[in-house]
């Protein structure tokens, strides 16, 4: 293409048509107001997730791990990718320079994927605490070892976008300027390399991890309804299946938000493909920011989601905004509305007396639980309720 400037990664270049993608302001600020929304929302929620899990020992399980890496995952999305992205879909103009254009570019798709693979690990540890609970539990250096794994296949994954992301200036009839931030492969832009991996990316980061979620918890399912859970001692039984039975059911809505808000994305990056003229439609960026909007408001669901479903999450999130209440309105609070809740609701209630069999615990509700020290299935029983977040 045209001549490079002193930058080395820039090109003008002229084109022989109207450019067709320019905003009204109401548009504009519409558009504005909807990801800026977004962003703000999905980095608090997310923040206040990993603050939750980073402070509190009792939610430092094997699984709140993986979803402390999926919420810096997500909050990596709303902080280093979102706002830079958002900001050129909504102007069609590059404005941050070369740099940026591949730093935003590379760190979206990482942690895109990151998200992904902290879901699939997820799953396969629910799949091993609930299927096979006697075998042993994940060690912290194993967790790590694991999360390191996830961020370096993410990197791999999305290196060839730091490579070959680049700006470009094009004029268009009336002496409109833009600068585009671009991924041009090798064999150009929008050809096969670019459907290829598009198509690897689809394989990859949606059908590979959404079919290993389904088998997991097909399975998860069917052991946790029919209530064959190896390892649940009689007297906990009800109150083991239903905890785990929620823990599935809110990872499943996790999972379910990721597939609707993605598969979008997916789809039309195909079609564009195939029919290369849509990008040509006056209504074309309108179609594009609302489905890649989508795709990125999937990052700020997830706090909603364990807020809902989970009690320890819930009363982290109340602490955090309770701590936004002036002082003055919990000095006028006869009723104690405003009292601390703890992110352990049996601890403060929790009594033990030791036997030569086992500890008797009151659990939250006033009802006794018997956890026995010895045996193999105690030890199930103690491992099982430190686990359910």
């Amino acid at each position: 293409m045209g001549g490079q400037n002193s930058g080395g990664i820039q090109d003008n270049n002229v084109v022989n048509f109207t450019f067709v993608h320019n905003m009204d302001n109401e548009s504009r600020v519409a558009w504005t107001i909807i990801c800026t929304a977004i962003m703000v929302i999905a980095a608090g929620g997310n923040l206040i997730v990993i603050w939750i899990v980073a402070t509190n020992p009792r939610m430092r399980t094997v699984t709140n791990y993986f979803l402390l890496n999926l919420a810096v995952a997500d909050a990596l999305i709303a902080t280093l990718s979102m706002p830079f992205l958002a900001s050129y879909i909504v102007t069609q103009n590059w404005a941050l320079g070369a740099a940026m254009c591949k730093v935003a570019r590379f760190f979206g798709t990482v942690s895109v994927a990151a998200s992904v693979l902290s879901l699939v690990a997820v799953s396969v540890d629910r799949y091993r605490a609930i299927v096979h609970p006697l075998l042993p539990r994940l060690s912290k250096s194993y967790i790590v070892f694991m999360i390191a794994v996830i961020w370096g296949g993410a990197s791999i994954f999305a290196s060839p976008l730091l490579f070959y992301s680049r700006i470009f200036s094009f004029t268009y009839v009336g002496d409109v300027t833009k600068r585009q931030c671009m991924v041009v492969w090798p064999d150009g832009v929008l050809n096969q390399i670019d459907f290829t991996y598009n198509i690897t990316t689809f394989a990859v980061l949606y059908c590979l991890p959404l079919a290993t979620l389904a088998v997991c918890y097909t399975v998860i399912g069917v052991k946790l309804w029919r209530g064959d859970v190896l390892g649940e001692y009689i007297p906990n039984r009800a109150r083991q299946l239903k905890a785990k039975r929620k823990v599935v059911k809110m990872i499943v809505l996790v999972i379910a938000v990721f597939a609707v808000c993605w598969f979008p994305v997916h789809v039309y990056q195909f079609l564009a493909f195939l029919h290369d003229d849509i990008y040509m439609k006056p209504y074309a960026v309108h179609v594009y920011l609302a489905i890649w909007t989508l795709s990125m408001s999937s990052s700020m669901y997830n706090p909603f989601i364990y807020c809902w479903l989970n009690d320890r999450f819930r009363a982290g999130f109340k602490r955090v905004f309770r701590c936004l209440i002036p002082k003055s309105k919990n000095q006028n609070d006869p009723k104690g509305l405003g009292r601390r809740i703890p992110l352990t609701p049996t601890a403060s209630s929790a009594m033990t007396t030791s036997t030569t069999t086992g500890i008797n615990r009151n659990i939250a509700n006033g009802k006794p639980a018997l956890l026995c020290r010895t045996s193999i299935m105690g030890i199930s029983v103690v491992d099982s309720t430190e686990d359910i977040f």
